[in-house]
């Protein structure tokens, strides 16, 4: 995994909970099509959501920090 950190625009569906559907991030628009993984953990009082998701051809971590309402790529594989 490469680790990446870097804020991205994404395109999500509130629908008994939060689920990205697409992101923008180097010019370059990612159809997720599966969420693989979703756990949450903290920064100080701030609750991060993390999803792990593929494209079908590569795996990605994204973050959204639901204080914020921010979006990140954490890691890319």
């Amino acid at each position: 995994m490469a680790t990446i950190k870097e804020s991205i625009k994404v395109v999500a569906v509130f629908d008994n909970g939060i689920k990205p559907a697409k992101f923008k991030w180097k010019n370059r628009v990612y159809k997720v099509e599966e969420i693989a993984y979703t756990w949450v953990s903290r920064d100080g009082s701030q609750n991060i959501i993390h999803f792990s998701v593929t494209d079908g051809a590569t795996l990605f971590e994204l973050a959204y920090n639901q204080s914020t309402m921010k979006w990140s790529l954490e890691q890319t594989a």
